[in-house]
C-alpha cells in the first residue's frame, strides 16, 4: 500500500483535506480490501459474442477524372503559366534565395524566418523592405515595388 505522507485542501472553499485521507478511514478501507476475496481488479473480463456486422461500403458516386493535354493547355490559356519554363511568374523566388523577375532581372533575395514567412531584402540593402506571412502575398507586393521604381510593367 502507498504511504500517505501529506494531504491538502484542493477546493477553494474546502476547509480542510477531506476524509479519505483520515488514517481511520484509511485503515477502514484497508480492511475492507483485504477481506474482499474478489475485488474488481482480480476479475476476469468477459467477452460477449456479437454478431458480424455485414460490411457497409459506399458506392463511388464520381467518375475518375483524367488530366488531359487538352486540359494542361485549356489552363495554361486561362492563368498563363507554362510549367516547363524556369521563370514563370512575374516574381519567383528561387532556391538559392534569390528573387527573379519573370523577364530575368534580379531584384534580391528573400528568407524565410523561424516561423516560417517570407520576407524581401532588395539589392543593396540590409534589411528587408516587405514581409508577409503568405509567400503570394509577398510575391504581389515585390511587382508592385519592382514596377514602381523601374516605371515598367513585368511581362506576361
Amino acid at each position: 500500500m502507498p504511504e500517505v505522507i501529506g494531504v491538502a485542501a484542493v477546493f477553494h472553499n474546502q476547509d480542510g483535506p477531506g476524509g479519505a485521507f483520515d488514517p481511520n478511514n484509511l485503515k477502514r478501507q484497508m480492511e475492507l480490501a483485504k477481506a474482499n476475496s474478489s475485488p474488481p481488479w482480480k476479475e476476469r473480463k468477459r467477452r460477449r459474442k456479437t454478431e458480424k456486422r455485414e460490411s457497409q461500403h459506399t458506392e463511388m458516386l464520381a467518375t475518375p477524372f483524367e488530366w488531359s493535354d487538352e486540359d494542361t493547355a485549356d489552363l495554361l490559356r486561362a492563368y498563363g503559366v507554362p510549367l516547363s519554363e524556369p521563370l514563370r511568374f512575374k516574381i519567383n523566388l528561387c532556391k538559392d534565395g534569390s528573387v527573379v523577375t519573370k523577364d530575368g532581372e534580379y531584384t534580391g533575395t528573400w528568407e524565410m524566418d523561424e516561423n516560417e514567412h517570407p520576407s524581401f531584402i532588395p539589392t543593396g540593402a540590409s534589411e528587408p523592405l516587405f514581409f508577409d506571412i503568405w509567400v503570394g502575398m509577398l510575391c504581389e507586393r515585390i511587382r508592385k515595388w519592382h514596377e514602381a521604381n523601374t516605371g515598367e510593367a513585368i511581362s506576361d
